[in-house]
């Protein structure tokens, strides 16, 4: 007798198990429904501001895919960094390592490469100027973002071609 009250008890713990087990499936998927909608609404917003946030001077081609860009480390003669002092109160230097990334499938390419890599001085000087002339030692840090866009639209400008897709700054203010 005390053996099929067990089996009876077992069976009704199983059952309560079941139950439990239903109704937690279904509110969770509800729930896991609603939390879907809300992130893929999100992750929509996010890819929409990043896609609007975009310039026609900041890139060549809305369709460039990044096997096409081809990276140029601007160099100072054999020094990848490029100096630029700001003199005030206090002497202050801004180290920048420079990269250009370049479009290689551009129809402007093939001329422009050769061109692009002959004239780092010119470069390295354009930068500087932008560098001294429009920022300080401060901004260039905080506003790295604006000054890449600068250099970006200025070496497009220098070199009358939309094939320089973008510049990458790093700088070190001191």
């Amino acid at each position: 007798m005390k053996k099929s009250m067990l089996n009876v008890i077992i069976l009704a713990l199983v059952l309560i198990n079941l139950v439990l087990t239903a109704v937690l499936t279904f509110t969770l998927v509800q729930t896991n429904t609603k939390t879907n909608s809300l992130i893929t609404h999100i992750a929509e917003i996010i890819d929409l501001d990043v896609a609007g946030g975009t310039t026609d001077s900041s890139s060549s081609s809305s369709s460039t895919d990044l096997s096409n860009i081809e990276y140029i480390s601007v160099t100072n003669g054999e020094e990848t960094t490029i100096t630029v002092t700001y003199v005030g109160a206090q002497t202050h230097y801004a180290v920048l390592t420079v990269t250009i990334g370049v479009n290689k499938s551009h129809k402007d390419y093939s001329e422009k490469i050769t061109t692009i890599k002959n004239n780092m001085t010119y470069i390295v000087n354009t930068i500087s100027t932008l560098a001294t002339e429009k920022y300080t030692y401060q901004t260039i840090a905080t506003n790295t973002k604006d000054f890449q866009n600068d250099c970006l639209e200025a070496l497009q400008d220098l070199f009358q071609t939309n094939c320089i897709y973008s510049v990458l700054v790093t700088p070190v203010v001191q």
